[in-house]
């Protein structure tokens, strides 16, 4: 059985941030992006057992540099996390089960009514 510490950081959603980016020197542009991520996966990276660059978890917290892209976990992820969280976002509808099923109803009325 595999540790659970080494369960990928595994993004839910990604969102164009912004129409900002870094044009590199070859021409190409790296557009901004936000990353919808699962809570257990945010307090990872909150309490430094995930690398909030790559993604990367960790065996220990709070390593000195991040083993695959060589970002300053210990020095600076929790000032960049600070920066870089945008809060708790709700992904999916904000109605109820009752209000979701009345809606699917009225849509397949006005379904039947544009067929006739």
């Amino acid at each position: 059985m595999a540790e659970r510490w080494r369960k990928p950081v595994i993004p839910l959603a990604i969102e164009e941030a912004n129409p900002q980016g870094i044009w590199l020197p070859d021409g190409r542009v790296q557009g901004d992006v936000t990353l919808i991520l699962e809570e257990s996966d945010v307090d990872r990276m909150r309490s430094g057992y995930a690398c909030a660059k790559c993604l990367e978890p960790f065996e220990h917290s709070w390593p000195e540099r991040c083993n695959v892209c060589g970002a300053p976990i210990r020095k600076e992820q929790a000032a960049y996390f600070a920066r870089e969280y945008g809060g708790d976002e709700r992904l999916g509808s904000r109605l109820s089960l009752s209000e979701e099923l009345g809606m699917l109803e009225e849509r397949r009325r006005k379904q039947e009514e544009q067929n006739r």
